[in-house]
Formats: structure tokens, sequence, C-alpha cells
């Protein structure tokens, strides 16, 4: 039988769902399990083959990537969601999919049901006990840099593909963000000009953001500098805020001119 995962390697439910997979193709490989990762980029840096074969060895995936860059078999599976697991039988049949992040202990329960009607013989280990954590609760949402996808924007409208000068506004409310400095925005990404600096009031434990080209990301926490990210090499997704417990606060990003931003992921 057969794992599938649709999975992109800069998106954060992905590689939550990640360490999950490879124990489980570990796990049931001597069982009859094989799983194999569809790689359905979401951003252009994506479709680069040596992109994706650096961040998969990063993120230790061994199992076999299939390059879906015109997302061919994303739409054969009628697909709208990153990560997807679907399970597909001995004969070939798809027995289950499950949209994004959870539900792991349901789907090992399957893959060893259908492990087992596969061989009636077959023994199969102790399960690897994964559990759901609550990853959306009290947490900002997913916030696209896309003057297409945007949501949760406050202050001066977007100009769009063109440099335009922002200014905050006198408030930010909570899971929302707004621009200062000069700005382009595009279909995929914001694109940092002169003085170019972002702001984002989250509710969060940790915040990330993944963004291209070289450059420097300065991170301010409530009025307190935290960190400073270089962004260099293949654009992947970076951790500006890792904190114990989810607070809300105040971020403050700081963006050398040229450096793109593509979206913020909060866990």
């Amino acid at each position: 039988m057969v794992l599938i995962d649709f999975w992109t390697y800069s998106c954060i439910n992905c590689q939550r769902s990640l360490p999950n997979i490879k124990q489980w193709a570990t796990t049931y490989k001597e069982a009859g399990l094989e799983v194999i990762g569809v790689h359905s980029p979401e951003f252009a840096f994506e479709r680069d083959a040596g992109n994706v074969a650096d961040q998969a060895k990063t993120l230790g995936v061994t199992y076999p990537v299939a390059l879906d860059n015109d997302l061919a078999t994303w739409n054969n599976y009628r697909n709208q969601y990153w990560p997807a697991k679907y399970l597909i039988d001995a004969d070939g049949t798809v027995r289950y999919f499950k949209f994004g992040e959870g539900q792991y202990d349901q789907t090992e329960n399957l893959i060893r049901t259908l492990l087992k009607q596969a061989d009636p013989n077959v023994q199969l280990p102790p399960k690897t006990g994964q559990k759901d954590a609550d990853l959306t609760k009290n947490r900002t949402p997913e916030r696209n840099l896309s003057n297409l996808r945007i949501e949760g924007y406050v202050g001066d409208p977007l100009a769009n593909d063109k440099a335009k000068t922002y200014r905050f506004p006198a408030t930010v409310p909570t899971d929302r963000l707004a621009l200062d400095g000069t700005w382009t925005a595009g279909y995929e990404y914001f694109t940092a000009g002169t003085d170019a600096r972002l702001t984002l009031n989250y509710r969060a434990k940790n915040v990330n953001l993944v963004p291209a080209r070289k450059g420097t990301v300065k991170v301010v926490v409530d009025g307190k500098p935290t960190r400073t990210v270089q962004v260099d090499g293949t654009p992947t997704l970076h951790r500006l805020v890792d904190e114990t417990t989810s607070r809300q606060a105040r971020l403050e990003l700081q963006i050398d001119p040229g450096t793109q931003a593509y979206a913020f992921t909060f866990g």
C-alpha cells in the first residue's frame, strides 16, 4: 500500500507533519508501506529541483519525492491543501484522505488496517503513538504577502506591482499587519525598498517568515530588538520569534532593500 503526501518545503504545516510521515515510513516499510512525497510548489523558488533536494535533505526526508512543478498530480487528485495525505490500498484504490495537520492517530490506525487487509499474516510493529496538538486555538492565522491573497492588512491602499511609500496607521489591531517605508506589493511576494518596515500584532508562541533574496531582517518584539535574520541561500522558512508559551505581542521587521517576503505562519 502507498501513502501519498502532498507537501511543499517552506510550508510550516507540512514541516510540522513531516516527523509523523517519516516515522511511519520507517516503522511500516517492512510491513509493506511505501511513502511517496509529491512536492507541489506554492512559490516559484520551490520549483527549483536543487532547492527541493537541499531542503528535503535538511528536513530529513529519505523516501522518494516526486516533483509536481506544473501541479498535474495535484490537479489529478483534485487537491487544494498543504499538506494532504492519501492512503491507497494494495488494489490501487484511494481509501482515505486527510487535509491539513492532525488526526495522526486515526491515520496510523488506517495504515495498520490496510496493511492487514493486504496481508493478514503481516506482523505489525507497535504503534508509533503520534498525538495531535491543538495548533490553531488562539493563534493568528497564516498571512500571505501577496496582493492577490493578502488578508488582515491595514493602512494605505496597496499599489499593485509598483514601488510606493507607506506609513504605519495609528493603531494595528490584533492579527493585522501594516507597512512603512517603500514596498512593492506583487502577485507572489512583497519586495522591500528604502526604509522598509512591517508591523504585525500577533497571537502565537512562534512566528515564521518565508523570505528570499540576500538581505537582513531585523526583528523587534514589543519595542525590543530580539534577533537579526540573515537571508541567503535556498529560500525557505525562517523562525523570527520562538517562545515557550503563546502570547500576544507586536512584531516589527526592518528589512533590507531588495529582500522579498512571501508569507507569515504561526505556531
